[in-house]
């Protein structure tokens, strides 16, 4: 008798963690779903290395621009982004084209701070985008990577942590 109750028990659970996992699946679904915007013609100032000192390097670039890539949204205070940024160096030294843009800061030492413990594993350049951008591109939570087109359109838009193998794949089922 007490086996028959633990094997229904035991049913009900494997049915409710499929449920569950079937669940989550269909709401992460919902958070990757082409876009379809377009980005925005706006000039955003780069951060570069100098000497070991995240600076304004005096150059801008139009984020509308730029071939297909990966724009890739954080925060300096994401907890996530600290996880997830290392990644982007490594993704560009394979030849991808990563452009991390800051967002959601108040100050440049902020962002100065949030990329000095990666000094040898950040790109190159950062860009300093703007709460206008962050609205424009409906920015709810960081990271976002956003798949640009060649042609500035938005073609895919995923949001939060995911381990570094998923979003290898990820870049690399859209082209990236």
């Amino acid at each position: 008798m007490i086996k028959r109750q633990w094997v229904i028990q035991g049913a009900q659970l494997a049915v409710m963690v499929l449920l569950a996992l079937w669940l989550g699946g269909w709401i992460r679904s919902l958070m990757m779903v082409p876009v379809s915007d377009q980005m925005p013609a706006i000039t955003l100032p780069e951060l570069s290395r100098q000497q070991g000192q995240w600076q304004p390097s005096g150059h801008s670039s139009d984020i509308s621009r730029g071939g297909h890539r990966l724009v890739y949204l954080f925060a300096p205070w994401c907890a996530i982004c600290e996880v997830t940024f290392p990644h982007l160096a490594q993704w560009q030294q394979q030849g991808k084209n990563v452009v991390p843009v800051a967002l959601s800061y108040t100050s440049l030492d902020e962002v100065s701070r949030f990329l000095t413990p990666f000094a040898d594993q950040a790109p190159e350049q950062v860009l300093l985008g703007s709460q206008e951008l962050s609205r424009y591109l409906d920015v709810v939570a960081y990271p976002t990577y956003l798949i640009v087109d060649e042609h500035g359109t938005v073609i895919s838009k995923r949001v939060g942590y995911m381990p570094e193998w998923l979003l290898s794949l990820y870049l690399n089922l859209n082209g990236i």
